[in-house]
């Protein structure tokens, strides 16, 4: 089951949450209009951004599969997941139950024992998606690398986060999440040398090739994501969310010209989806499994 976090001095209120949540409200919605202006700057129907990732999309299924992302990831760093069977027991504790399709990990639960294990097979089987279990990663910490490619250059990254997700409840292994109140986020892009975030972005630009993504892993340290050595956690490429937007060590201006520069990138990739594969119905397809 999930397990609820103590009280900890850094932990807001209530009210805090609701103050934090307008200036959110305001970059997700200016997400939004920077990218419809450069979509009419660039002559792109808007549409296409959910194309940029479709040659990924699981047809059959209508949704980004989370165990057809798996296959992608090299073997040294893929974490062991499978269909949930409550007769089939993992081998360690603690492991997470995700549904195949999701984001902002909704629906994910953190299971510590086998009575929980078993227990969670009613819940499983009422949801559109089935659920798949997860090991837990080995590392200490937590990164999300959110980044856009050079259109027409895929083995340029036109702009590379790393954002390390910390948590400040007193547990191992916790859900995090943007509405997990006890998540937060601190950008550590600027603290790195050119050179270790080219380091960085070599170790994760092979992972399936994607034109637009952010890839949760878990490592020790940065300096060991630099090194290869991490466990890739989740690819999100729906509605890859740049958590540096969310992060607290990042100004509100930085931020605004953050997401211009992104969402210019994003029309641009946009432009060169495959014709074949539909944005809208990519959308749809993915809004009937919801």
């Amino acid at each position: 089951m999930q397990q609820r976090g103590k009280s900890f001095p850094g932990r807001q209120s209530y009210a805090e949450q609701g103050r934090s949540g307008r200036p959110k409200a305001i970059l997700r919605l200016s997400l939004v209009f920077w990218y419809l202006w450069a979509c009419l700057r660039y002559r792109v129907n808007p549409w296409n951004y959910f194309a940029i990732n479709s040659p990924r999309f699981n047809w059959e299924k209508g949704i980004f599969s989370k165990l057809d992302m798996d296959a992608l990831i090299p073997p040294a760093l893929r974490l062991r997941q499978h269909y949930y069977d409550a007769g089939v027991l993992p081998r360690h504790y603690p492991v997470f139950l995700k549904p195949e399709w999701g984001q902002n990990s909704k629906g994910v639960v953190r299971v510590a024992g086998e009575n929980a294990y078993r227990g969670f097979e009613k819940t499983a089987g009422r949801g559109k998606i089935p659920y798949i279990v997860q090991e837990a990663g080995p590392g200490r910490k937590e990164f999300e690398v959110y980044y856009l490619r050079q259109p027409g250059m895929k083995g340029k990254a036109a702009f590379l986060s790393v954002t390390e997700v910390v948590n400040c409840c007193e547990f191992h292994h916790p859900v995090n999440s943007i509405h997990n109140p006890c998540t937060r986020y601190r950008e550590i892009t600027p603290e790195l040398p050119a050179a270790r975030l080219d380091m960085i972005w070599q170790a994760v630009k092979g992972i399936g090739d994607f034109p637009m993504a952010r890839v949760g892993i878990k490592a020790d340290s940065w300096q060991a994501v630099t090194q290869g050595r991490f466990k890739v956690v989740e690819i999100n490429l729906f509605l890859p969310m740049p958590l540096v937007l969310f992060t607290e060590n990042i100004s509100f201006l930085k931020k605004q010209m953050i997401i211009l520069y992104t969402m210019h990138l994003a029309a641009k990739l946009a432009k060169q989806a495959p014709v074949q594969h539909s944005g809208l119905k990519v959308f749809f397809k993915k809004m009937m499994k919801m």
